[in-house]
């Protein structure tokens, strides 16, 4: 569990680091773009990203998603995240949500992997509230944030 949180943490990190640090487009080594394309062969609008010449990031579109894959200098694929529809989540998921917040909807799914770790942020929409929950594929959920609408 331990693993699992650093993990998307780091995700988050880089996401965020990449979001706010002043990222640069860029190229990409041989030995990066090989991993790049053997990991994500179809994808298209390839764009490479970073702000230390140690973390790369691709941002492009595969199969009409937009993805966001994380790489180390050596080609290491660190951490991927996706934009998810609420119907391309895990029904367990899905059932889990309707019974635990009734009256909301989903307004985004942020799916986060790191190396066999999967995990979703999905944002709901209530009357009066914005509530981001954390949840894994079998529907272990803990609330993420927790905000009141003004």
């Amino acid at each position: 569990m331990k693993k699992l949180i650093f993990l998307i943490s780091a995700a988050l990190l880089l996401s965020a680091y990449t979001l706010f640090a002043g990222p640069y487009e860029t190229t990409v080594s041989k030995k990066i773009n090989q991993a790049f394309s053997e990991s994500f062969s179809g994808a298209t609008n390839v764009k490479w990203y970073t702000d230390d010449n140690k973390t790369f990031t691709a941002k492009f579109t595969m199969s009409h998603t937009k993805v966001t894959a994380f790489f180390g200098s050596d080609g290491t694929l660190l951490a991927t995240s996706r934009y998810l529809k609420a119907e391309q989540l895990p029904l367990r998921v899905i059932s889990k949500l309707n019974k635990r917040y009734p009256g909301n909807s989903i307004y985004c799914v942020v799916e986060y992997t790191a190396g066999e770790n999967l995990v979703y942020f999905i944002t709901l929409e209530g009357e009066t509230t914005w509530t981001t929950v954390k949840s894994d594929a079998l529907g272990k959920m803990e609330i993420y944030s927790h905000l009141t609408k003004a």
